[in-house]
C-alpha cells in the first residue's frame, strides 16, 4: 500500500513540474551536416514583438552553447508559434447540508471552486533543411506560462522552454 502511495505521488509531482516536450525528426536527416542556422523572416510566431525577440535569444544561446553557430548561409532554418490557452482549476470544496428521519430523506449539495485559472504556452519549433527547405526535426513544448509576468521573468520562462525543447536536438539514432 505504500508503494501505491508513493507511486501516486510521484506522478503527481512530475505532472506538476516544468514544460513538457514531445518530439518528431525525419530519421533519414544526416544531423551532422547541420552546424549552421538562422531564422526565417517574417515569423508569424502569435508572439509579440518583445517575446519573439526573447525566443530568439534563448534558441541562440542554447544551440551556441551546444557548438551550432548563426549565419546568413546556413545548413538549416528555424521557425517557431506558439498558442496560449487556459485550464480552469475543478478544485472544489464541497458544502452539503442533509436530514433524515423516518422515511422522507433529503440533502442539498454544492461545490466552491478553489484556485485560479492556468495560462498554459504550447511552442511549436521546427527545423528544416536550408536547402530545400523541407522540415527534418520539430518540438512541441507546453509550459504554464503567465501573460503578467515581469520581462525578467519572461526571458527566464523562454531560456527554459528553449533549454527543454533542445533536449532531444539532434536525436539519439
Amino acid at each position: 500500500m505504500k508503494q501505491l502511495f508513493f507511486f501516486l505521488g510521484m506522478i503527481s509531482l512530475i505532472s506538476c513540474g516544468g514544460p513538457k516536450a514531445f518530439y518528431d525528426y525525419d530519421e533519414k536527416m544526416d544531423f551532422e551536416q547541420c552546424q549552421n542556422f538562422s531564422y526565417y523572416n517574417n515569423i508569424k510566431s502569435g508572439l509579440s514583438e518583445l517575446d519573439e525577440e526573447r525566443l530568439v535569444r534563448s534558441l541562440s544561446k542554447s544551440l551556441m552553447d551546444e557548438g551550432y553557430q548563426e549565419s546568413e548561409n546556413s545548413d538549416f532554418r528555424i521557425n517557431f508559434y506558439a498558442e496560449f490557452y487556459e485550464e480552469h482549476n475543478n478544485n472544489t470544496i464541497g458544502v452539503g447540508v442533509g436530514s433524515g428521519g423516518g422515511v422522507v430523506r433529503g440533502g442539498i449539495s454544492g461545490g466552491i471552486p478553489i484556485g485560479r485559472t492556468k495560462q498554459f504556452i504550447s511552442l511549436t519549433i521546427e527545423f528544416t533543411n536550408a536547402l530545400n527547405d523541407e522540415l527534418f526535426w520539430q518540438a512541441v513544448v507546453e509550459s504554464k506560462f503567465n501573460k503578467e509576468l515581469s520581462p525578467q521573468k519572461r526571458e527566464e520562462a523562454f531560456l527554459d522552454i528553449a533549454k527543454k525543447a533542445l533536449e532531444n536536438f539532434p536525436p539519439e539514432k
